[in-house]
């Protein structure tokens, strides 16, 4: 099976505290010390999808089993109760699979998001007998985790295909729900020649919507003069007040001589077209040039901000001479423009560096009601090939808010006893007052989802719980 494994390092994660207790400190309260588990061993290493946080507390997290009997690898969703126990209300013991594939190459889950009905909606792909075949993957499941059989033609799932020339494989990252209910699914449809933003709109009974560029789908890349070939993914997708749709990720390419990644954000119009109020052509990079001319980015997450503005999230290289990835990331006001109130003219890099030149990152993200803006990622040092978890929050200038871990960063160090010392987080979401975040861990036999929830005070000062 085609593996669409997004990070270049393992991944893993951490928890919280609650009441007299530092912001970013685990809340042992919840689960087991602060770790909530989905008790696995054979979770995949890619971008898990969630948490997506109900209204009760309870929250949902989705990935992939990597065997699963005859159907082979299939998604996997879990829904935890506020406390951080599988909840035996959802499919009885807390967690289902879903099979699209009937064992022919495999499933795996990315993205997961939460209707006003409380139906849930995961995305990923799906592989045929060949990658050539692999599609995008969306289920719908009801709030008791039973497919939803009023989606897709009474089966509860649907697949959705670009077949962009010479490619076939299309993965799909995250997914949003609409005001009106449909469904916006984002991702990447791979060419003979690299790689698009892919995105597709579906009714709310599964059927594309052909309001949405007439065929309820859209490709396209960033538009970069010169480079050849072009590999743009899309990580991220969200809806603003005016239903138009943000889409945030990565642009890859080579100028001729030099390897270039930067930050890639694009924004559509309710019916699919570029919005042409949006950096004037509706799409935009940012780079980040240490000063060598090279901009070198990992761009994973991406954070609609209540006042519409758009931060981008991921790692930056921030030396001119040597590798020294730091976690960064980039906001743009509403017109696709670098807001220059943001950090160093709308960038901000966070360093960890838990050794010389370490390779930091993140990917997650979240707004705090205060305006606190919080991330979580990793940090990796390549001598011990260890990888901790991260968070980081800032204000709303881009500075580090020094009330949260030391200095406005945290690390978290797990002994989860796997073969593998790495772990990060993957995303983050509020849960009340606290954060959930979730990622995978290297545990005794294979790999294992889980959440840990961080402690956060947004009314008295440290100490004053």
């Amino acid at each position: 099976m085609k593996r669409f494994s997004a990070l270049a390092f393992a991944a893993s994660f951490a928890c919280v505290t609650a009441a007299a207790a530092a912001d970013g400190d685990i809340d042992t309260t919840f689960g087991v010390n602060g770790i909530a588990r989905a008790n696995l061993i054979n979770t995949s290493n890619t971008l898990n999808g969630g948490p997506v946080v109900q209204p009760d507390g309870k929250f949902v997290i989705c990935n992939g089993v990597t065997d699963n009997g005859p159907s082979g690898p299939d998604f996997y969703v879990a829904r935890f109760t506020a406390g951080g126990e599988l909840d035996p209300d959802f499919s009885f013991d807390g967690s289902v699979t879903i099979d699209f594939d009937g064992g022919v190459g495999g499933d795996q889950c990315s993205a997961v998001a939460l209707q006003s009905d409380g139906k849930i909606v995961v995305a990923g792909f799906t592989v045929g007998a060949t990658p050539s075949t692999q599609d995008f993957a969306i289920a719908r499941l009801d709030a008791d985790g039973t497919l939803d059989t009023t989606f897709g033609n009474g089966t509860g799932k649907t697949t959705v295909g670009f077949d962009l020339p010479g490619g076939g494989a299309d993965t799909a990252t995250s997914v949003a729900i609409q005001a009106d209910g449909k469904i916006v699914v984002a991702g990447v449809a791979a060419s003979a020649n690299g790689s698009q933003f892919a995105v597709v709109r579906l009714n709310t009974d599964g059927a594309r919507d052909s309001a949405f560029n007439l065929t309820g789908r859209v490709t396209f890349g960033l538009g970069i003069s010169g480079a050849n070939p072009e590999q743009d993914t899309a990580y991220n997708v969200a809806i603003d007040s005016a239903n138009r749709i943000l889409l945030g990720g990565s642009a890859a390419y080579n100028d001729g001589t030099n390897n270039i990644s930067d930050f890639a954000a694009a924004r559509l119009m309710p019916n699919g077209q570029f919005d042409a109020n949006f950096h004037a052509n509706g799409r935009t990079t940012v780079p980040f040039d240490p000063g060598n001319g090279i901009s070198n980015v990992i761009g994973y997450g991406m954070l609609l901000q209540h006042d519409g503005k758009l931060l981008l999230i991921g790692g930056a290289n921030s030396s001119p001479s040597t590798p020294n990835t730091d976690s960064a990331v980039a906001r743009l006001l509403p017109d696709g423009s670098l807001d220059g109130g943001f950090g160093t003219g709308g960038r901000v890099l966070i360093p960890f560096d838990t050794e010389p030149n370490g390779q930091d990152l993140m990917i997650g993200g979240v707004e705090q009601s205060n305006g606190g803006l919080v991330f979580v990622g990793g940090a990796f040092a390549t001598s011990t090939n260890v990888t901790i978890a991260t968070a980081a929050r800032l204000h709303a200038d881009g500075t580090l808010d020094d009330t949260f871990g030391n200095a406005g960063r945290k690390t978290y160090d797990f002994a989860f006893g796997g073969v593998n010392d790495q772990q990060l987080f993957r995303n983050v979401a509020l849960q009340g007052t606290q954060l959930i975040a979730t990622g995978i861990a290297y545990v005794p036999g294979g790999i294992d989802l889980y959440s840990a929830r961080l402690d956060i005070d947004l009314i008295f000062a440290d100490g004053f719980d």
